[in-house]
């Protein structure tokens, strides 16, 4: 058994614990971690935002999805954790996995650490597991007393995000959630979420990789808003914008809450607020007069208003640049015999940091060669690293992080000849993502509805997909936003006019291929209700790789003008060497 797992047993057996639980979250239930939350990556070896771990004294078991399947059957060999594959027939999800584990050992002792879980995942394990006389410990952070080298955090210092991409004052924004909270009977609202509280006051950081955000916690009333930060993050004080803010240090909010009177009532999202933290709420709410729910910041985040909307086309245009600088140079250099994945997403990152505005990725670039490309988010390491020849399929998964604006782009490139097999199955995914491009959203559209319209046309051929369909986009904040996100089993999600969602539906055939397309799409109201989607994305295609005899004459029309579309618009910004590339890649199909 893997030495971690082994020392983490030793903890367990000290502390009386039978079967611990480690999450891949923080205090705010972050998709995108700080290094110092990474316990789980460290006691199992799984790299990614995705994973849960347990161990017992039966074994270790590790959690994740299809994203991670084949990378996580690479990185668990010879560690003896079992791999989960969560939505396979089959394998029991944790909370069904916890259960059965209570009704064979009743009196048990079940342990997390309550600050990295949140709160409606730690109450739900409290109440599956009541009837079995379990008892929780909760206040235990066994992984990080295992873990001795662990990072420190180091707080970045806040800045204040620009209104000419924001688009909306702090103020007024402020203003707005109050009206939510009057209409909702709230006395306070605990935003909890590292997204939310950037977004309300128009400030960012750099405290998590790729997403430019801040430890915090806001705790808003109708009379102050305080904000609760790490101690040298507002190293040149908190700018004008936010002179109403009360600044808190970030370890006070414990306090805070428990001073909150009885009878008023506090409003927050048990699915971003931690279980330790809600514990402290219910005691000084009386339970009852606690608002557990999805925060009106969460909503009104999702829907774009014109000035983000204005910053975001400017931030495709520049980001579809550095697409195409690096696509020619990809083409034009591969068969130097020279270029591997990381050369490539190396070259690629340099190209967006050369883009005005630029200042990170939005999220890890995946650069996949051949069978590497079918592991759905593999991120390439230098074990891994795989040279990239002159044939077959190179899939790259990529983003930036503008000032103006957060992108997401697939694209899947032919860096050599290819099988007739692969024209085909590029050209079936290429329909299933012009399905979403083409389609009107009716108002009373869920997602569970689009979701099955737009696998559609890979599900007639037989082909289909282990990983979501659409994620939200942030403006400036996390490249994965929700509530919107259609995950690999959908749920009946709203739309809303402003949103931003990816598109990007995919094939992988393990051990030789993948591929994936994805632009970002703006939801746009149609004037009646309905909503048709308007590209963001500003990069060609793959035309060597499309089978124009499997499109309609509407997808091909639609291909052509998007081609001449971003022929006009990126011509004006690149070198010759890549408008030589972008002319020959935008040539009428």
């Amino acid at each position: 058994m893997k030495k971690e797992i082994v020392e983490l047993r030793e903890k367990m057996n000290e502390n009386g614990i039978d079967l611990y639980y480690v999450p891949s979250g923080d205090y705010h239930s972050s998709e995108y971690v700080n290094d110092f939350f990474k316990c789980r990556e460290f006691l199992s070896g799984l790299t990614g935002e995705a994973g849960e771990l347990i161990v017992n004294e039966e074994g270790a078991y590790l959690w994740t999805d299809g994203r991670y399947f084949l990378q996580a059957e690479q990185q668990l060999a010879g560690s003896e954790i079992e791999l989960m594959r969560m939505a396979e027939p089959g394998v029991p999800t944790i909370d069904e996995f916890l259960i059965d584990y209570a009704k064979r050992h009743q009196g048990c002792t079940v342990g997390f650490d309550g600050k990295v879980l949140p709160a409606s995942a730690g109450f739900g394990i409290e109440d599956e597991l009541a009837e079995y006389d379990v008892t929780i410990k909760y206040d235990l952070d066994l992984a990080g007393e295992v873990w001795t080298e662990r990072p420190a955090i180091e707080p970045s210092a806040i800045f204040e995000f620009p209104m000419e991409s924001a688009g909306v004052s702090a103020e007024e924004k402020v203003r707005l959630v109050r009206e939510k909270m009057t209409e909702k009977g709230a006395d306070y609202l605990l935003v909890t979420d590292l997204m939310e509280t950037a977004w309300l006051l128009n400030l960012r950081g750099r405290d998590i990789d790729y997403t430019p955000v801040f430890f915090a916690f806001t705790l808003v009333s109708q009379n102050d808003v305080r904000l609760f930060v790490m101690d040298g993050a507002l190293r040149n004080g908190m700018p004008e914008s936010c002179s109403f803010v009360t600044v808190c240090d970030y370890n006070d909010i414990n306090k805070a809450l428990a001073e909150i009177p009885g009878d008023k009532k506090l409003w927050l999202d048990p699915d971003s607020a931690n279980y330790e933290l809600v514990k402290i709420c219910k005691e000084a709410a009386d339970g009852s007069n606690l608002i557990c729910e999805m925060t009106p910041i969460a909503m009104m985040k999702t829907a774009k208003n014109e000035q983000e909307i204005k910053s975001t086309v400017n931030a495709h245009i520049k980001d579809g640049a550095a697409m195409v600088k690096f696509i020619a140079w990809v083409k034009r250099t591969v068969g130097e015999g020279n270029m591997t994945e990381i050369s490539a997403a190396d070259y690629l990152q340099a190209c967006r940091f050369e883009q005005d505005g630029c200042f990170d990725l939005s999220f890890e670039t995946i650069s996949g060669y051949g069978p590497n490309g079918a592991i759905i988010h593999y991120a390439p390491t230098e074990e891994t690293n795989a040279d990239v020849k002159p044939e077959g399929f190179l899939l790259v998964d990529s983003g930036g992080q503008y000032m103006d604006g957060t992108t997401d782009i697939t694209r899947t490139l032919a860096v050599g000849p290819l099988t007739q097999e692969m024209k085909d199955n590029y050209t079936y995914v290429l329909k299933s993502h012009l399905a979403m491009i083409l389609m009107d959203v009716p108002k009373d559209m869920n997602g569970v509805d689009l979701d099955a319209y737009v696998r559609e046309p890979l599900r007639k051929v037989g082909l289909d997909f282990k990983h979501g369909l659409s994620h939200g986009v942030g403006h400036v904040l996390s490249v994965h936003e929700g509530p919107n996100i259609l995950r690999r089993v959908a749920t009946p999600i709203g739309f809303l006019p402003g949103m931003i969602m990816s598109d990007e539906p995919g094939v992988y055939l393990d051990g030789k291929y993948g591929i994936r397309i994805e632009n970002e799409l703006l939801f746009v109201d149609k004037g009646n209700g309905d909503m048709r989607l308007e590209n963001l994305t500003m990069c060609p295609y793959e035309r060597e790789a499309i089978n124009k005899d499997l499109l309609t004459e509407e997808e091909l029309a639609w291909v052509n003008d998007y081609h001449k579309k971003v022929r006009e618009t990126l011509e004006p910004l690149v070198d010759d060497e890549t408008r030589k590339y972008l002319y020959e890649a935008t040539e009428e199909i």
